[in-house]
């Protein structure tokens, strides 16, 4: 073997070890989902610094949808959510009652839970009932109603006639609450209930009901006459009291009762505490009893209206009086409104 062969035979050896060592050497890659050996030269997806072996591996890491659990790739967040495509995400929004439309902004009626609305619908007439909008019907005094009112809306004498004497039997017999007098009874426009009304409200806190006293002095003059002569000349003086309760004509039967009771409760407290001039003091009182109505009717649901309200007379003047009842009982009411009544 001459020397050139030699070392030719050397550098092949070396060349050869060194090509083995990096074979054995170079580092083995191992898909980050499935945790599957890739194999060397073939093709693989790399992404925020992991490895995965093929397409699926990759979809299989990515987040899952919230509404359809598939991949999310390039789709939608929204409150700490995500989301695989503008349709999922529009699932979430909120649905108009009126038009059936998924909107992300729109209007709830009465609180967060109440009905929604998308804001073209809202810009359609409300309902003076149920707060609504709707293609409503106009009524003759510029009310408007929707048609699911509209369809249970009580609007002759005789009918609301008989469920006004109902609610005043039922609050003699379950609440304890009744009086003599005897009360003209007269269904009414908005415009003769305004009318009568010494308070103004706007639109959104319309009276739907009025409880009006009237209290007259008649002065006569009485005397005897025999063959002409007049003698034993009296003056005479009577104290003549009249109760009326006026209410709107197309209410639903639940909201006729529920203003039935708030009216009479105002009848009851001028007979028992008739002092008392504190308007959220007797609207408060008023509206208290409404609410013990409404649990006799099984209508309990309507008294969130009560709880809520922000009118500064009648929502905190009934959180005031349910308040103290709650913590004196009806009796301690009863003498808190003796003490107001005799002016202490």
């Amino acid at each position: 073997m001459t020397a050139r062969s030699y070392i030719y035979r050397i550098i092949i050896f070396t060349i050869l070890i060194f090509s083995l060592t990096k074979v054995f050497s170079a580092e083995k890659i191992f898909c980050d989902q499935c945790g599957n050996l890739i194999k060397a030269g073939t093709r693989y997806v790399t992404s925020n610094g992991k490895n995965y072996c093929d397409q699926d591996c990759f979809d299989k890491s990515l987040p899952k949808c919230d509404v359809c659990s598939e991949p999310v790739k390039n789709g939608f967040r929204s409150n700490g959510k995500k989301y695989c495509s503008e349709k999922c995400l529009m699932t979430t929004w909120g649905k108009c009652e009126l038009c059936g439309k998924r909107v992300q902004n729109g209007y709830h009626i009465g609180n967060k839970d109440g009905a929604f609305f998308c804001k073209d619908c809202m810009e359609k007439p409300k309902c003076f009932l149920c707060g609504h909008p709707d293609n409503c019907k106009e009524l003759s005094d510029g009310r408007f109603i929707c048609s699911n009112c509209d369809k249970i809306a009580i609007n002759t004498p005789a009918e609301s006639r008989v469920i006004f004497d109902e609610v005043r039997i039922k609050m003699k017999e379950k609440l304890d609450m009744i009086t003599d007098h005897d009360i003209k009874f007269k269904l009414v426009n908005l415009q003769e209930l305004n009318t009568e009304s010494e308070l103004k409200y706007s639109d959104e806190s319309m009276e739907q009901g009025l409880f009006v006293h009237e209290e007259r002095t008649k002065t006569y003059i009485k005397t005897k006459s025999i063959f002409g002569f007049e003698f034993g000349r009296e003056t005479k003086t009577e104290v003549i009291n009249n109760y009326s309760i006026l209410m709107l004509f197309s209410l639903t039967k639940d909201k006729f009762i529920e203003v039935a009771a708030h009216e009479l409760a105002h009848d009851w407290m001028q007979s028992n505490y008739p002092n008392i001039t504190d308007l959220k003091i007797s609207e408060g009182w008023a509206e208290f009893v409404a609410t013990q109505a409404n649990n006799q009717y099984g209508n309990s649901h309507m008294n969130s209206r009560m709880r809520n309200n922000p009118d500064p007379v009648y929502g905190e003047g009934y959180r005031y009086v349910a308040g103290y009842a709650k913590e004196h009982g009806v009796a301690g009411l009863y003498k808190l409104f003796s003490k107001l009544n005799s002016g202490q």
